[in-house]
């Protein structure tokens, strides 16, 4: 020991891990304390200031006795009990470092020999069926610790969610076999008493003046007087009123205590503090809508508590305009300027009201009248819009949405210095009836900044069936599309090495729409197809400026497209450097691939586009600061001898053609 305390003042220079076949060399390092020395340039931005770089890291010979204990007790955890772990340790008495090495023999690994669970007789057949039948212990499975701790918090969520509050585990044994090695756990319970929903008290916030109707909350509460009591029903119950944004909070508690009580009804308090019913909000901002940074303008009226019921109406007027530095001035101020070609941007108008409760407090239904004026460069497309949305939650983390829009489209192309009807061009104007099924998960642990979990969605669209079904019903002789379309987003996330310093985010997302059954107009509407550029699609194009075709900002009839991103926190632990929070700011590197095409058959690999680049992120209230530059990898439709970026000079041509991108929120 003496020997091991002189070299203190010894820096770590390397750590390394011998034998270890099952885990890699990041999993055992994150298992231990000890770190290497970081490199010169980090020592030196620690001279500089502590907040950017890294501080030496030196041998402690506690500490390193600790990290053994530490492995050793890893790979048992995991069903290692064989394991054998010898250390050494390689001394550099001139430059006073040391290189530890960690010899590990793994040996043979446990794996579940059986499962059983006592004291489930006389307890109903469902409570059963979930403890057995939904077990995070699998026979055959290796034995780790984790999920032995993991399966006991799931049964215990069990009982408690079917009214067993005073179920307790009696012992927890995990006997391993001399004779196969392998482990046998048994697991006893005593379920208690099975208690009831008491009586419910609601209680609102006196130093408010606005009131919500007890029917209102009792509604959306997922449980009854004298239902079973559940905690997750309790925790549902308490979001549902939560969503319906007429309450600036609503809490769902219990007010007992289970050893005093001999009813076995759980007393329920809700206290809720209403918000201001009436709203008007201007509106100064920005946003990645289309793809692209845009500067937005509006002012809206909300009203919450519309004829009662917490029935939500809301009206908004918004201005958007995009890539202001781009804009003619001179030409939009004219008579007539809202068509000049640099004028990129949207006006809408917009009334919604929103019923909360439908059948069911799971179900929601929305109606929405909007009109839009879109400005691309190439035309100016008016839109009046009719919506009626349904939106279900089906199961934890899924909801389902179907939506029925009809919309008329007026579109006008401009060509040279005036305006052009799009008869003959594609792009005539429509009236068309639009149904759209949308079916959603969504399982990441954060709606802004998600470090883990997935969100998938699938949508099924058609149009023209109504139509050609009822006929001249819907009172317009414009012509209508007969279409389905097919969309797919698929997103993933995960911690890479620590939580929210590393983070591996991809995407991949794609569909198509198709003309059937001689659809009355030959195209679908603008408003429907796929484009391709943009902020949150492949970043080396602008916004509907990629597609397999000319004329990409007209958009197409199929589309795919890939991303990869990593989020890295490299100043998560630096805490402030004058006023700024360090720990808010992530670099992002990405590589995004993808194209638009006018349709399935034209598809071809070799027109898939490529670009990486560079991202800043600056996490603020309202999401993070989104700054991207993105460069081409590979540009389908460049000559040949110049599509690849190897091909091209890099900073005369690939860089300089670079494209800057502005938004808030991550791009997917």
């Amino acid at each position: 020991m003496n020997a091991q305390e002189s070299l203190r003042e010894y820096e770590v220079q390397t750590i390394r891990f011998v034998g270890n076949e099952t885990f890699g060399e990041e999993v055992l390092q994150s298992v231990t304390q000890l770190r290497e020395t970081p490199s010169w340039f980090f020592k030196f931005l620690f001279t500089v200031s502590e907040k950017l770089g890294e501080r030496n890291e030196y041998f402690d010979p506690i500490v390193f006795e600790t990290d053994f204990a530490r492995l050793r007790n890893f790979y048992h955890d995991h069903g290692f009990f064989h394991v054998h772990i010898d250390t050494q340790l390689s001394i550099n008495h001139t430059e006073k470092t040391v290189a530890l090495t960690y010899v590990i023999q793994e040996g043979r690994r446990s794996y579940i020999d059986s499962v059983v669970y006592n004291g489930l007789e006389g307890l109903p057949g469902e409570v059963i069926e979930e403890v057995r039948n939904q077990s995070l212990l699998q026979v055959g499975e290796p034995f780790q610790t984790q999920v032995v701790d993991n399966e006991l918090r799931r049964i215990v969520q069990v009982f408690v969610n079917h009214g067993y509050i005073a179920f307790r585990v009696d012992t927890l044994i995990a006997k391993r076999f001399a004779s196969t090695n392998n482990v046998k756990i048994e697991m006893r319970f005593t379920a208690g008493g099975r208690y009831r929903f008491g009586a419910i008290r609601i209680l609102s916030d006196t130093a408010v003046t606005e009131r919500v109707e007890e029917e209102v909350i009792l509604r959306h509460l997922d449980f009854r007087t004298g239902d079973f009591y559940s905690e997750a029903k309790k925790a549902e119950s308490e979001r549902n009123l939560n969503r319906l944004g007429v309450f600036e909070s609503a809490q769902v508690q219990h007010v007992f205590d289970p050893s005093n009580d001999t009813s076995r009804a759980i007393p329920i308090q809700i206290n809720v503090r209403p918000r201001p019913f009436h709203e008007i909000t201007p509106e100064v901002g920005v946003s990645d809508e289309n793809n692209a940074f845009n500067i937005l303008f509006g002012v809206g009226y909300n009203n919450r508590y519309f004829l009662g019921g917490a029935r939500n109406f809301s009206t908004r007027a918004g201005l958007q305009i995009q890539s202001i530095q781009s804009i003619r001035w001179s030409e939009v101020f004219k008579k007539g300027g809202h068509l000049d070609s640099s004028l990129v941007g949207k006006f809408d108008l917009s009334v919604q009201m929103i019923q909360p409760y439908l059948f069911t407090n799971k179900i929601s239904l929305s109606w929405t009248i909007s009109s839009i004026f879109e400005k691309q460069k190439a035309y100016f497309l008016p839109i009046l819009n009719n919506r009626v949305g349904i939106a279900a939650q089906t199961a934890d983390f899924t909801r389902l949405f179907v939506d029925w829009n009809l919309q008329r489209i007026n579109p006008t192309v401009l060509i040279g210095s005036g305006p052009d009807p799009l008869q003959g061009r594609g792009l005539q104007p429509q009236f068309n009836s639009i149904i759209t099924f949308t079916l959603q998960r969504d399982k990441r642990n954060d709606l802004f900044s998600p470090t883990d979990g997935f969100f998938h969605s699938g949508s099924v669209e058609e149009a023209g069936f109504l139509p050609s079904l009822f006929g001249g019903v819907f009172g317009s002789r414009l012509p209508y599309s007969r279409y389905y379309k097919l969309s797919i987003v698929g997103q993933w996330y995960w911690n890479v090495v620590d939580e929210r310093y590393l983070i591996l985010a991809t995407r991949v997302k794609g569909g198509y729409a198709q003309l059937y059954a001689r659809s009355p107009a030959n195209e679908v509407p603008l408003t429907r197809r796929f484009f391709g550029g943009g902020s949150s699609s492949v970043r080396g194009w602008k916004s509907r400026e990629l597609g397999a075709f000319p004329q990409p900002d007209r958009g197409g009839n199929a589309s795919f497209e890939a991303n990869v991103e990593t989020r890295w926190h490299l100043f998560k632990y630096a805490g402030k450097l004058w006023f700024i929070n360090l720990p808010n700011i992530s670099l992002v590197f990405f590589y995004d691939a993808g194209n638009v095409w006018r349709s399935v058959g034209t598809v071809r690999g070799s027109e898939v586009a490529m670009a990486t680049g560079l991202g800043f992120r600056w996490d603020t209230i309202a999401g993070p600061v989104r700054i991207d530059f993105g460069v081409r990898v590979y540009d389908p439709t460049a000559s040949v001898g110049q599509r690849w970026i190897t091909e091209r000079r890099f900073f005369a041509e690939t860089a300089s053609s670079g494209v800057l991108h502005f938004g808030i929120g991550h791009s997917f």
